[in-house]
């Protein structure tokens, strides 16, 4: 097994990671959980694409000019190291992309749909390490990609309403939700004074009812932790 030695910088983005919500409404992540990753594996561009059954993207998120991937053919599902499968990635990837490797994830959103993590580089290939990280965070990346929204919200509200409001559920104080998604505490206050009325509610607690926001699983906490100590 590879030994995996995090650096301040990374670990902190390994916390936050382990802090992030899934978007309400959409199977992609936000873009501070891309930042996260490539805190932790760097690449030279990153993306989150959600693919049909023929593997034509419907929707896209990114970093720094990743590919959007079009395949001949259903996403595959799971982790795929293109430089160590080099015949799998000519039938796989784009041609003419410029990327000497490239790193995917792949998971399945219902029975139609996968949504998969792309990373690139461009100058040098990924490591043994890089893949050891990569496992290390996929059920965290799992959860993101895959969890559920809420039924019970209003479209009205904003991205940053839904994970405010899904932290007040789960219990956290507005000092807390602040530190968790990377806000001001005034911020977080804000939030929730525009969310109420969208809820039709005028406290906390109502809101909290609203919205029964689940508690961020991790299965796999123990190893992270390790890697944390």
């Amino acid at each position: 097994m590879t030994e995996i030695a995090l650096s301040d910088v990374q670990q902190r983005a390994l916390r936050s990671l382990l802090a992030a919500e899934a978007v309400p409404g959409s199977p992609l992540p936000d873009r501070r959980v891309l930042e996260n990753v490539v805190a932790l594996i760097p690449c030279d561009g990153i993306g989150a694409t959600l693919a049909d059954a023929d593997g034509y993207p419907i929707d896209f998120t990114d970093l720094a000019g990743a590919d959007a991937p079009v395949h001949a053919g259903p996403l595959p599902l799971g982790l795929f190291w293109a430089s160590r499968e080099p015949e799998r990635m000519r039938t796989l990837l784009c041609r003419g992309s410029g990327n000497l490797d490239v790193l995917l994830l792949g998971y399945r959103n219902g029975s139609d749909h996968v949504v998969q993590l792309t990373m690139d580089r461009r100058v040098r290939t990924f490591t043994r390490r890089d893949v050891a990280v990569l496992r290390l965070i996929e059920p965290v990346l799992e959860r993101l990609f895959r969890e559920p929204p809420s039924p019970h919200l209003p479209a009205g509200l904003t991205v940053q309403e839904r994970r405010v409001l899904q932290l007040v559920a789960a219990g956290h104080s507005n000092a807390e939700i602040a530190e968790r998604i990377g806000i001001a505490p005034c911020t977080v206050r804000k939030h929730l004074e525009h969310a109420f009325p969208k809820l039709g509610v005028t406290n906390r607690l109502a809101a909290a009812r609203a919205f029964e926001g689940p508690a961020v699983p991790a299965p796999e906490r123990a190893a992270l932790v390790r890697a944390l100590a």
